[in-house]
């Protein structure tokens, strides 16, 4: 399961762009992204005062690097998720997007594509790390 993190590791300006294009093509056909991690992604892109339009073509290039590199999207917002992810909040501190992200990894496999090292305190969560590859 991807952390929005690497979503934004996808773009070629982002010095750790070569991280995450060999994380992607080492998960081929394995890695996910939760929608929770896309929300956060258009809502980060909104905060950082970006147009629809460049918002829009943001998404449709994360949509054609899904498409070359086989990543899934996967749809995890309902109750059980949503009460999960504020007993995380409460459990490890983790902000409002990571519990999310996390009760997300939890529910489809357990792990985690991520540097965000918050994770690790996760119980039953594994975290691969983005920039060690």
């Amino acid at each position: 399961m991807a952390d929005t993190e690497l979503l934004f590791l996808f773009n070629p300006r982002d010095p750790r762009h070569k991280y995450a294009l060999r994380i992607i093509d080492e998960l081929r056909g394995k890695l996910l992204v939760p929608d929770v991690a896309l929300l956060e992604f258009e809502v980060t892109l909104r905060s950082r005062g970006r147009s629809p339009d460049e918002i829009r073509l943001a998404l449709m290039a994360l949509r054609k690097i899904f498409d070359d590199y086989d990543i899934q999207e996967v749809n995890t917002i309902d109750i059980p998720l949503l009460i999960r992810h504020i007993e995380l909040t409460a459990d490890y501190g983790l902000s409002y997007f990571d519990s999310l992200i996390a009760a997300s990894a939890l529910r489809i496999d357990g792990i985690i594509v991520s540097d965000d090292v918050m994770f690790d305190r996760v119980r039953g969560l594994k975290r691969i790390p983005i920039t060690k590859h």
